[in-house]
């Protein structure tokens, strides 16, 4: 019974953790804030202006940078794919463990959720890379 309970425990916490990062998952077809864009300009232009870049290695640098975007482009969209389908095998998981639940330990286990993801509400966001530029 206590090796019951201990997989339990451990496996609501797996579960409420994922829980919680699939909550914080932003829109992404809604595009940057423009201070967040002007933020990522200024970091490479503050780099190139401490360095005293000629023009003509700012320009090398932009297409370092392009280039560079290029070849990530593609892993961003493989780990994000990855990462939409061990949400589905999560939340599949989760649909099979609340089957084995009474209507009373359904309640407290939403209650034991939101409870969960309210500890969390005042993190940062996580940043996402704009390769749209």
């Amino acid at each position: 019974m206590k090796k019951y309970l201990l997989t339990t425990v451990c496996a609501l916490t797996v579960m409420m953790s994922s829980n919680v990062w699939a909550q914080e998952k932003i829109d992404e077809t809604m595009p940057p804030p423009p201070m967040e864009q002007q933020a990522k300009v200024n970091r490479a232009d503050e780099l190139a202006d401490k360095l005293q870049l000629s023009t003509e290695q700012r320009e090398q640098a932009k297409k370092i940078r392009e280039a560079g975007r290029a070849k990530i482009k593609p892993l961003i969209e493989e780990s994000r794919a990855l990462h939409e389908k061990m949400e589905k095998l999560r939340q599949e998981n989760m649909n099979e463990f609340e089957k084995i639940l009474t209507d009373e330990q359904k309640s407290q286990f939403e209650k034991m959720k939101t409870n969960f993801g309210n500890k969390f509400q005042h993190r940062r966001p996580r940043r996402h890379h704009d390769l749209e530029e």
